[in-house]
């Protein structure tokens, strides 16, 4: 369990972005039956672990005046131009809390994979899964072994090991991680060549019988226009 430090805000420490340049990010705890404290921790003690896998469902303990908590992180805000960390939001619990917390997935064996081996694809479709469970009892990942998986299977939740009190929060169906899908066959370029070889001949032959036909049209209305004239010659005569 990683331990961090928090600060109480101080007036003369000034707002936010007065916090933010001095390398400290501003964030509160909350919690069932406690106040919300406004807080500080220095950067360089959460950077690291915000970039880690499964942040979210990590406990943390949090020293603060002396005494000792345990926190969950709940959401962390970040500039949006320069991606900076700019607040924290953690909530207090016990052992016997029940929290909600998102859950990475981690596939084993990918390189033995039948279905990899034979050139199939692995469709992830969640990279995590929400799960409800007491503080005490969060996994810190989800495994599923691709050691006999073949191409056309799916990976859904109830193929997923969890513990008895570890439950999904999605309850109605079982829904679907991950798949196993074909190859995808990329057109030939021999053949791609030849059909726009073909589209580019009927607009060819297309254009020639519109020049043609235009032409025709042109012929046919000189020959009108010449026969009043024709006729003016026949009369005065």
């Amino acid at each position: 369990m990683q331990n961090i430090k928090l600060k109480n805000r101080t007036k003369t420490e000034g707002n936010n972005k007065s916090l933010l340049n001095q390398k400290k990010v501003p964030c509160v705890v909350y919690g069932k039956n406690i106040k919300t404290q406004s807080l500080s921790v220095e950067l360089k003690e959460v950077e690291s672990l915000i970039k880690s896998s499964g942040f979210y469902s990590k406990i943390l303990t949090i020293e603060l005046n002396g005494k000792t908590e345990k926190v969950l992180p709940k959401e962390v805000q970040f500039h949006p131009v320069s991606d900076n960390v700019i607040h924290i939001d953690f909530m207090s619990v016990q052992d016997t809390t029940t929290v909600t917390v998102e859950v990475p997935i981690q596939f084993l064996n990918k390189e033995k994979c039948p279905a990899i081996k034979q050139g199939g694809v692995l469709n992830i479709v969640r990279r995590n899964v929400e799960l409800v469970c007491n503080a005490n009892k969060i996994p810190d990942l989800l495994e599923f072994d691709l050691i006999s998986s073949e191409i056309g299977d799916s990976i859904k939740i109830s193929n997923i090991q969890l513990s008895e009190d570890v439950k999904p929060s999605i309850t109605d169906r079982d829904f679907v991680i991950a798949t196993l899908v074909p190859p995808t066959v990329e057109a030939e370029p021999e053949k791609e060549k030849e059909e726009e070889t073909e589209e580019g001949k009927e607009q060819d032959e297309k254009s020639e019988d519109k020049k043609e036909g235009s032409t025709a049209e042109k012929k046919d209305e000189s020959a009108e226009n010449k026969k009043p004239a024709e006729n003016k010659k026949e009369e005065s005569k």
